[in-house]
């Protein structure tokens, strides 16, 4: 979902998690399995395809600790700056956290696929025919100013997102046909088609907005005065370029219901920016940050041997996550010329030697994406199943479809070559070579030029994080070898924002937001229809009727089952295309802490890094006071005492 992805984006671990389901309402199951019901009822939660796991009479997410106290402050880490407090438009750079400021019409559960609970919406209904949803919010629900949420604010604020947010609202909400306001607590939105299940999640996920203060603020500018919050946090303090801090709001509505019980625990969360990884790295070694999601494979093997580690002050973790990994890699620009050839993007995958980048950079520490779902039941693996295998022949069959889908999608297991040595590597850059020669490139004196009009093979891959370098190089040395040059481009956060979000690159590695599953933010990453359009998700530019057609099958899945199978129909089109070169993931989170929090005994299965649940233990953190002054106290004895002997 595209709010799930948003969070993720602007927290410290990833987000939006979920997996299947049990217990509900009838009237619920009955709609997720395509059974209508005479009479719709209130409900105070829904899922996407079976039963909900949370009773009506329930009292909080069983991830949540309801007893944990509140206080304490938690300083996090981010890289490079802000210009704006708007994280739902295309203009500016919002800051890490905002997405805290925020509610929604629902929560979703982090330890469940697809299941979503009252939030600002105090119930919701569904109408039997499924053409229809309506949310009656709670009467409590204000913003920080006091002022109360109202119908009014949920229709602005879904007509706003749509008609001037991110551009893959625009598609993410296609399927709503109108909205009807009954009265200042309920408000209806109506769907023109009965075959996304998704929708009234979708519906759900979307983020409350104050209508009244858009009145005299210009919704798409790059603002930096803070809106009134219908979340619980408000901002503090901004330092631009430097910081920005939140503060728990004391007098929050939302305090004591179900989703939000035993979180949001910290009276202040702080966001310091630092250029680079490194600096940031020697912050948290010292302790000024408290509160590190280590994404560095040699960190985690080496960095990590300082005295506070040692003596247990600071404390690491690596915990499993069956969260969808992202799709990350490579993303070749379609759009331009030098790409739009298969075969070229497919001799370039193979000349990326990721076993080798493993070993000697990662120490090992990854494992290679054969997948754009990898660590998922929505990832293409061994040839095709025979159901999988109908779906795409369906397709292949037809005249519209037989380009956009390669013979080898539907007959063939994808997989990428892992060489276990140089002669393998050598072995791979000829099978590369030959593609490329088939595509009509020719190799001359060491260059390789295009057979008609000799024009050499060039390209620019671009870069903001200096910790990649190694890896681009290694690339850029193995292109080489057939006579390919790539320039490597170094550019600010800001700038590489920009040219990205006006498809102003020949190739990106890019990640998406993590999902918990595949739906219609697919088609924003994937589909024709946003391919071109600025700040897209569709790095690639892919325009393939079968893609967007697969797509389209899946948002419609009637069971988890179909889900799946759509989805690696999809994945094996993606795939065979070679529209990326596929990077690596790890499966796990790999986080340490300066050991000053209280965690909860149970952890959410697709978010076991949740520090929203967290709360800050007092005893611990004078613990770690008295160790830091003992410390200080013995390094200035010893500089003293060292002075004293100079002067004898």
């Amino acid at each position: 979902m595209y709010f799930e992805s948003l969070d993720a984006s602007h927290s410290t671990a990833s987000r939006e998690m979920k997996q299947k389901m049990k217990n509900s309402l009838s009237l619920i199951f009955a709609f997720t399995m395509g059974i209508s019901s005479a009479n719709a009822e209130k409900s105070h939660g829904i899922p996407t395809f079976s039963s909900l796991k949370y009773p009506a009479n329930f009292t909080h997410f069983s991830y949540a600790n309801p007893d944990a106290p509140k206080g304490g402050k938690i300083v996090l880490g981010s890289r490079g700056n802000f210009n704006s407090l708007n994280p739902f438009i295309v203009k500016g750079t919002p800051p890490s956290g905002i997405i805290l400021t925020y509610a929604r019409l629902l929560e979703q559960a982090k330890d469940s696929i697809g299941e979503s609970y009252a939030y600002v919406a105090e119930s919701l209904e569904l109408s039997p025919d499924k053409t229809s949803v309506t949310f009656y919010l709670n009467p409590k629900a204000k913003f920080s100013d006091k002022t109360p949420i109202t119908t009014d604010d949920v229709i602005w604020s879904f007509e706003t997102l749509r008609d001037k947010g991110l551009p893959g609202l625009r598609t993410y909400y296609k399927n709503v046909k109108k909205i009807e306001k009954i009265d200042a607590h309920t408000v209806k939105f109506y769907f023109n088609t009965t075959k996304n299940k998704e929708l009234p999640l979708i519906i759900g996920q979307l983020p409350i907005l104050p209508k009244k203060f858009y009145e005299t603020h210009e919704f798409d500018s790059t603002d930096m005065t803070p809106p009134p919050t219908s979340g619980p946090y408000i901002i503090d303090k901004i330092d631009p370029e430097k910081s920005i801090t939140y503060k728990r709001n004391p007098h929050w509505w939302g305090e004591s219901i179900p989703t939000q019980k035993g979180q949001n625990n910290f009276d202040i969360i702080q966001y310091d920016y630092y250029l680079d990884n490194t600096a940031q790295f020697e912050a948290f070694k010292v302790g000024k940050i408290d509160i590190r999601v280590e994404n560095s494979a040699k960190n985690w093997k080496t960095g990590y041997d300082f005295a506070a580690v040692k003596e247990g002050r600071v404390v690491q973790v690596q915990l499993p996550s069956n969260l969808t990994s992202p799709t990350y890699g490579f993303f070749f620009n379609t759009r331009h010329a030098l790409f739009q050839d298969p075969l070229v993007r497919q001799a370039l995958t193979l000349c990326f030697n990721f076993s080798w980048i493993n070993k000697n950079l990662f120490y090992d520490f990854y494992i290679r994406n054969q997948s754009y779902y990898p660590n998922s039941d929505f990832a293409a693996t061994g040839k095709p199943s025979a159901k999988e295998e109908e779906i795409l022949k369906k397709l292949a069959d037809q005249e519209a479809y037989k380009k956009d889908i390669p013979l080898k999608a539907i007959t063939d297991e994808f997989a990428l070559p892992a060489a276990k040595s140089e002669t393998d590597f050598r072995t791979t850059l000829v099978q590369a070579g030959d593609l490329l020669k088939q595509a009509g490139w020719v190799l001359d004196k060491g260059v390789l030029k295009n057979a008609t009009s000799g024009h050499p093979f060039e390209f620019e891959i671009i870069i903001s994080d200096r910790a990649l370098e190694k890896i681009v190089l290694h690339f850029k040395e193995s292109l080489e070898r057939v006579g390919i040059k790539l320039k490597i481009r170094f550019v600010d956060s800001a700038t590489y924002q920009y040219r990205i979000e006006h498809l102003d690159y020949d190739m990106i590695l890019s990640i998406y937001p993590p999902i918990s599953s595949p739906g219609n933010e697919q088609r924003d990453f994937f589909g024709s229809e946003k391919a071109d359009s600025p700040g897209t998700y569709n790095h690639a530019g892919i325009k393939n009727k079968a893609v967007d057609t697969l797509i389209e099958q899946l948002i419609k899945s009637d069971t988890y089952e179909e889900l799946c199978l759509n989805a690696r129909a999809l994945d094996r089109v993606l795939l065979w295309n070679y529209y990326m070169i596929p990077a690596w993931h790890k499966g796990s989170v790999q986080a340490a802490y300066w050991n000053k929090y209280g965690i909860p005994a149970t952890t959410a299965a697709y978010n076991p890094f949740d520090i929203t649940t967290w709360w800050y233990d007092a005893q611990k953190a004078a613990k770690l006071e008295t160790t830091k002054n003992k410390e200080s106290a013995s390094f200035f004895k010893k500089g003293w005492e060292k002075m004293k002997s100079l002067f004898k």
